[in-house]
């Protein structure tokens, strides 16, 4: 069950899918820690009766003879399933961080398995390493040997360093959208950088050419860019526990206006039809 909530989340690129498999994921989560959900689910309940109480309270108040009817059951329904479900989210929220681990890991092994993106992106940084000139218009790079990827070639040759630091750049701008195109609920919240991925990956250039004069891989570059990626997303994972509070708490908040003023209306217009 996880793992399809899992793939559903990955391969969607909806943000109201997005949410709705982060929902599921923070509930598995919860229900495997053990205690935690048969805690909060009476919790949930509790509250979730006291703002239907305190609806009614609010009715009567207004209206002495107000008598709940088909109106008053539907507003109490969506009010006691919304609190419900919000408490039940809030304590969830406990396990943002194995559940963004989890998410961001899937995303990564995703992302690197990803064949169209994998050629996409090597096709354009060759193309813009070959684009590259000297003070002589020439061109930067010796791409003799080094066909064009719709020719079979897979290597690019990146002696100078501002070739590399080009394909470096492609690469990891590259990883970035692909999390945001992936991931727009996340990416909304979270930053997608690529953190010491640049340097990392020159670093890497730079030791393979000290001991090798072959072609540096491109997938060493892929991976070194996903893993630093994936490390600065799990550092931001705290902000999610905020920003959803905030946002599910206004929803809840809202959603309950709606239902007591849709009630309180009710309960002001018997008034009127008794007068």
């Amino acid at each position: 069950m996880e793992q399809f909530f899992l793939e559903k989340l990955i391969n969607s690129d909806s943000f109201i899918t997005d949410i709705i498999m982060i929902l599921f994921q923070l509930i598995i989560e919860m229900k495997s820690a053990g205690k935690t959900i048969y805690i909060c689910i009476p919790i949930a309940i509790l509250l979730s009766t006291a703002v239907v109480w305190l609806i009614r309270i609010i009715a009567k108040n207004i209206n002495n003879e107000y008598e709940a009817g088909v109106g008053f059951a539907v507003g109490s329904f969506f009010s006691f399933i919304t609190t419900f479900s919000a408490v039940l989210f809030l304590f969830s929220l406990h396990f943002t961080e194995p559940v963004v681990k989890l998410v961001v890991k899937g995303w990564e092994v995703s992302l690197m398995a990803d064949t169209e993106w994998r050629n996409n992106t090597f096709r354009e940084a060759y193309e813009k390493v070959a684009d590259l000139k000297n003070k002589n218009g020439r061109q930067l790079e010796n791409f003799t040997g080094y066909p064009h990827p719709d020719q079979g070639g897979n290597s690019i040759p990146t002696i100078s360093e501002e070739s590399r630091l080009v394909a470096t750049n492609t690469y990891l701008i590259a990883a970035e959208n692909n999390f945001n195109k992936k991931m727009p609920f996340l990416s909304w919240i979270l930053t997608a950088k690529s953190g010491t991925a640049k340097s990392d990956i020159l670093n890497d250039m730079k030791k393979h050419f000290a001991t090798s004069h072959s072609s540096y891989l491109v997938e060493d570059a892929y991976k070194i860019a996903s893993d630093r990626i994936s490390k600065e997303l799990l550092e931001q994972a705290g902000r999610i526990k905020i920003v959803g509070s905030i946002i599910f708490i206004s929803i809840w908040l809202l959603i309950q206006l709606v239902i007591i003023s849709f009630i309180s209306w009710a309960a002001l217009r018997n008034i009127k039809e008794n007068f």
